[in-house]
């Protein structure tokens, strides 16, 4: 039977409500003085005084050395029966001992030398007591003796604790199929050993962050009803060197006491990243602890039963020992949803908030390209709370609409101050992006223009959405986008007769398209189909290594040549295209000024277009109306 994890003791409230008091008490009695009020200090001559006119109450006596005591007690105070209390230290004399004596003076006895020792050192027996109390409750925190830091920390779930089927995922039908074998195999191993076939020992799970990797682990694991051990590729990694690799080795002891079984680790790229490609090159406890797991995946010891799942989202940075056919023999990709897998995502998310009748998946599936399962389940959780902040009973077409740009693009921010000069220049602007974007053919399709600043765009923006999941891009869309880009400086040029600062961001997105039409997609006769450089940072190349792809003096001024002609090509599109309709371009500001927002159906209103439909639901092309 598996071993489960023992549960780590908890120190108790009603401990440590105890060494507290057992602080304040011992405290109290070392710092306190006689009982009552304020205890007065008193010199030699005014305690015999005291005992001359017989207002001294008590005196208790203790002996500091042969001569010197310490006497502290009560006295009363003249003409009145308060009684006070005093502490004075004295010479010992006989004619003090008589006064006492005369004076009926209750005389006990101080405390002695050992007494005053163990006072003196109470106070530290206190904080060593402390220090040990707290101290042995953190060794003992893993529920482990301080000499168990090795130990792995891989938790053992149980089948039945997980309540995840391959039901509950949607949109990674071909990832489904393909770890179903691994599933087969767990249930009915005897099936594939009987025609000679060998079940993967190791499948990663590669895909963008948010697609449902770790799910799917959990769900192989229920579906399959074995253990399943779960870690993180960080857990792996301690201050101490040679843990981690222990950790691993104790890991897959505890798998094979429990075959068959899974292991799930997480984020596997904390550990397994290639050897050698920092500077340096030495010998960490990281390189150490995947020497490790290289060593227990595929070694001399046999591990039959035991099925090692990973996920990434950085699979390029990975040791190619790892990736291995006997370690990790398959890679299992989980892409992105398309417009189908988004729709059953949907239909899984909405079931756990209330939704209108009216509410049209399909469109919500359609107009979000790019989302991810993580993405839908925000979106619609946002919606809910949108919702609800409206005081609506069920959610509406327009909240999930609202809550998928705020995904997108950022929630409105209203409450920035613009003035009625940048009002204008902003609606001018963005009225050109979205006038050329509509007159373009090839140009993606405009969904919304606003002049309210939303996420980064610090005073409007122009929100292009594709109908359809797009994978490629051809040379006359990247022309026309190019051209959408440069519509709001033209804008500014027609109408204002200067030019602003606002356009930085689309300068830098057109020069980006150029570039990479010039040097990565060889689209310019020029430079022909060459690769020169693809100008995206690599974080886990090496500093000091010499360019993939340097290119000479020569044809980096063709290059330059190139991009400064297609930017310049697209800036004379927009500006021939805004001058023609600049009607256009006065009366779409207009309403902008007016409206703060505009999406493409009231666009296409104001503008009297005439919108072309085809069979294909999506399928949308704006003309201008004849």
């Amino acid at each position: 039977m598996a071993n489960q994890e023992v549960t780590p003791p908890k120190m108790g409230r009603a401990a440590l409500v105890w060494l507290l008091l057992f602080i304040l008490i011992g405290t109290l009695f070392l710092f306190r003085g006689p009982a009552g009020s304020e205890t007065g200090e008193l010199d030699q001559s005014q305690f015999e005084a005291l005992l001359r006119e017989k207002r001294v109450i008590t005196a208790v006596v203790s002996g500091e050395t042969d001569r010197i005591m310490s006497i502290h007690g009560k006295y009363r105070e003249p003409g009145n029966a308060e009684e006070k209390n005093y502490r004075t230290r004295v010479l010992y004399s006989d004619e003090l001992n008589s006064l006492l004596k005369s004076a009926s003076v209750t005389v006990e006895s101080g405390r002695d030398t050992w007494w005053s020792l163990l006072i003196s050192i109470l106070p530290v027996l206190l904080i060593l007591g402390a220090i040990y109390f707290f101290t042995s409750r953190q060794i003992k925190m893993a529920g482990r003796g301080a000499m168990d830091f090795g130990k792995s920390r891989a938790r053992m779930i149980p089948p039945d604790e997980l309540k995840v089927k391959f039901d509950d995922i949607a949109g990674a039908d071909e990832a489904k199929e393909e770890i179903s074998e691994i599933v087969e195999y767990l249930k009915d191993p005897l099936k594939f050993q009987l025609v000679g076939g060998r079940i993967p020992k190791g499948c990663l799970l590669v895909g963008d962050p948010g697609t449902g990797k770790t799910l799917m682990a959990k769900a192989v694991a229920c579906e399959a009803g074995v253990p399943f051990f779960s870690i993180s590729g960080s857990d792996f990694v301690e201050m101490f060197v040679g843990v981690g690799a222990s950790r691993v080795r104790d890991m897959f002891e505890q798998a094979r006491k429990n075959t068959p079984c899974l292991i799930f680790i997480d984020e596997i790229d904390a550990v397994g990243r290639s050897r050698f490609s920092g500077l340096g090159g030495g010998h960490d406890e990281r390189e150490q602890t995947l020497n490790a797991m290289l060593v227990e995946m595929d070694g001399l010891e046999s591990r039959n039963g035991v099925i090692v799942l990973a996920a990434t989202n950085r699979p390029d940075v990975l040791d190619p020992a790892l990736l291995r056919p006997g370690r990790f023999d398959r890679q299992i990709v989980m892409d992105l949803p398309d417009i189908t897998g988004r729709r059953k995502i949907l239909d899984v998310h909405v079931q756990k908030i209330k939704v209108a009748p009216d509410v049209d998946l399909d469109v919500v599936a359609r107009t979000t390209p790019g989302f991810s399962g993580a993405d839908l389940a925000n979106l619609c959780n946002e919606a809910a709370l949108l919702a609800a902040r409206h005081g609506q009973e069920a959610v509406t077409q327009s909240d999930l609409e609202e809550a998928r740009d705020k995904v997108c693009y950022g929630r409105e921010r209203r409450s920035r101050k613009i003035t009625e000069r940048e009002r204008r220049l902003t609606a001018f602007h963005e009225a050109g992006h979205a006038l050329v974007a509509i007159h373009l053919e090839h140009c993606t399709p405009v969904h919304k223009v606003t002049i309210i600043p939303r996420g980064r765009a610090y005073l409007g923006a122009t929100f292009t959405m594709p109908k359809e999941d797009v994978y490629t891009r051809s040379r006359l869309e990247l022309l026309d986008e190019m051209a959408m880009c440069m519509g709001g400086r033209v804008a500014e040029e027609l109408v204002l007769g200067d030019i602003t600062t606002g356009a930085s961001g689309d300068i830098q997105q057109v020069t980006h398209i150029a570039r990479m039409m010039v040097c990565v997609y060889g689209m310019t006769e020029k430079l022909g189909t060459l690769k020169y450089s693809d100008f995206r940072p690599q974080p886990h190349v090496r500093l000091d290594a010499p360019p993939e792809d340097a290119v000479s003096p020569e044809t980096a001024r063709e290059i330059d040549l190139e991009t400064r002609r297609l930017v310049g090509e697209a800036l004379d599109r927009a500006r021939r295209l805004l001058t023609t309709y600049r009607h256009e371009l006065d009366k779409l500001a207009a309403a902008l000024l007016e409206k703060e927002t505009l999406d493409i159906s009231e666009i296409e209103t104001l503008l009297e277009l005439k919108v072309e439909r085809d069979n294909e639901p999506g399928d949308t092309v704006i003309r201008p109306a004849t």
